[in-house]
């Protein structure tokens, strides 16, 4: 018998946690049997409870879990006393305390202080064949608000890029253009100036502005270029393709980081496909691809959007999963 074991704690998203652990469980249990076991640690660290709150919390699993289906798959929940107040200390403590026949474990998304990394290491010192993961459940909402309260500037601005934006697309000289614009772009900036800008604009917006102009051209030579790769590449007899995920350093920021990811996407050959951990995560379909991802130059020339500077990873690329 083997044992898949999930430790949980009381913050993310508790109902999809439980899914996961019972879907990977149920389908081990058809090649013989196992157990879930569903672990709530209790102590002194940040990602420890007090007894009467595990004890709770442990309920709340069980609740869960007789709306699953469960088949073939026995399952136990119970709490588990892990020892010290240091996130290293603590790693190994729970190692130490996992049952003998462990074979996978699956940690909530939110611990901080029990990582894959760290109770994986703590795990191979104490010479134990253990799979660590977290549990890939759904996000949670972030707690910034989706409307933001409304200022002059965020009204004028959006105001005034939405004439701009209106004036292009027709005629400037036109008066009935013009009139048209201006109620267009005020019916915009009354329903969206709350929403279209996350702060108020200054000095350095329009420097970003300005910075995300000049990066228009080189996203465009971008996704040329590599449009003419993958033509080469569709037209090529012997498909030379190396598909291959890559993990690169997510920059600072919501818009850096969306700036980034999609300006990946938009380049055919790259997708990104996730944001985990810090890093984006993106299947590259060539090794052209996936060189041109690891030389950072279109992660720099966000950063020199959003920061005003020329950015530099922190780490080399990790081409995990390897080439399929």
């Amino acid at each position: 018998m083997s044992d898949l074991v999930a430790v949980v704690g009381d913050r993310g998203r508790l109902r999809d946690a439980v899914r996961y652990t019972v879907r990977e469980g149920r389908d081990a249990a058809q090649e013989g049997p196992v157990t879930a076991r569903f672990l709530v640690p209790v102590g002194d660290g940040r990602d420890a409870l007090a007894p009467p709150a595990a004890e709770a919390l442990c309920d709340r699993v069980r609740d869960l879990l007789g709306r699953e289906a469960l088949g073939r798959l026995a399952v136990d929940v119970s709490t588990l006393q892990v020892d010290g107040t240091d996130a290293g200390t603590r790693a190994t403590a729970l190692a130490v305390a996992l049952p003998p026949g462990t074979t996978r474990v699956v940690l909530s998304p939110e611990f901080e202080e029990f990582t894959p990394t760290a109770l994986g290491d703590a795990l191979v010192a104490l010479g134990r064949d253990v799979t660590v993961e977290r549990a890939p459940v759904g996000r949670r909402v972030l707690g910034r608000p989706v409307a933001f309260a409304p200022t002059g500037r965020r009204a004028g601005a959006t105001f005034g890029l939405a004439l701009a934006f209106y004036l292009a697309l027709g005629d400037p000289t036109d008066p009935f253009d013009l009139v048209t614009g201006v109620l267009s772009a005020g019916i915009v900036a009354a329903v969206l100036s709350r929403v279209a800008l996350e702060t108020d604009p200054s000095r350095a917006t329009v420097g970003s502005v300005l910075r995300a102009i000049a990066f228009l051209p080189y996203l465009l030579y971008a996704v040329v270029r590599a449009n003419l790769a993958m033509a080469y590449v569709v037209l090529h007899p012997g498909l030379p393709i190396e598909p291959s995920v890559v993990r690169i350093p997510a920059p600072e920021g919501r818009v850096a980081r969306a700036l980034l990811a999609n300006s990946i996407t938009l380049t055919p050959g790259t997708l990104t496909v996730d944001l985990t951990d810090d890093e984006l995560v993106v299947h590259a379909l060539t090794a052209g691809s996936r060189a041109a991802l690891e030389s950072g130059t279109l992660a720099r020339a966000v950063a020199f959007v959003t920061e005003g500077r020329r950015g530099s990873t922190s780490k080399a690329p990790d081409t995990g999963g390897g080439t399929r």
